[in-house]
């Protein structure tokens, strides 16, 4: 299936890149945007969408999606202790291989899932960092000219 040239997931070479947009800092496992500590990843989203960087988007999508997946496997003991017949003995282990294990599988997903944040969050200073071509035409009030102008930025 063909992609619209409008399509927000497509990477464009040059696409303009909004100039509000800061980098995101990282600091002993905390990130800073603006120079404010952000409580959670989740935080990112919305510099995120605003760049509109398809790389960007899918490591956060994929970082969501694990944190989804995390929630729910740690909600299998619950469902278990609340399903198993009375019957069984409470000595069998069954209980506690479903409670580690579902620790472990949760813990997994986060790992993976924070380093999806890492990669996003570099990419997306990398895509900020990077030099800036641009051409602007703007009407000069109480004339009919226009301004021209031409610009190559590198942000530091």
């Amino acid at each position: 299936m063909a992609q619209r040239p409008d399509d927000p997931t497509i990477d464009r070479p040059g696409a303009a890149v909004p100039a509000h947009l800061k980098p995101i800092e990282r600091s002993y496992g905390a990130y800073f945007y603006g120079g404010k500590r952000l409580r959670s990843p989740h935080s990112m989203e919305i510099p995120f969408n605003e760049l509109n960087n398809a790389t960007v988007n899918r490591h956060f999508r994929t970082f969501r999606t694990l944190s989804t997946v995390g929630q729910a496997v740690a909600v299998v003991p619950l469902i278990y202790i609340l399903t198993r017949p009375r019957t069984t003995s409470t000595r069998s282990g069954e209980y506690w291989t479903v409670y580690f294990g579902s620790i472990g599988v949760t813990l997994g997903l986060s790992l993976i899932g924070n380093g999806q944040v890492k990669k996003a969050v570099n990419e997306y200073n990398r895509s900020l960092a990077s030099a800036r071509f641009g051409f602007s035409a703007q009407p000069i009030n109480g004339t009919t000219h226009t301004a021209l102008g031409l610009s190559l930025t590198k942000r530091l």
